[in-house]
């Protein structure tokens, strides 16, 4: 982050849940190893956007941003 957005963007970060919350339909304990993953505000933003019928996964998203930037 501070690559792009300077030192305002140092030790920003988000947390994504792999398995969105509104699809587990029980009591569930979080493991943070297992079931989250640090994301960019922007990227996180990204993961909650439907694309059709389905959200990216992380590598997905991955994907995309390599084959359209110069950033990664």
């Amino acid at each position: 982050m501070v690559d792009i957005y300077g030192e305002i963007g140092n030790e920003y970060i988000h947390i994504h849940h792999i398995q969105f919350l509104s699809s587990i339909k029980q009591e569930h304990e979080i493991n943070p190893e297992k079931d989250l993953e640090p994301v960019c505000p922007n990227c996180h933003s990204m993961l909650h956007k439907k694309i059709g019928n389905k959200y990216l996964t992380i590598q997905e998203l991955k994907i995309i941003i390599k084959n359209n930037s110069n950033f990664a």
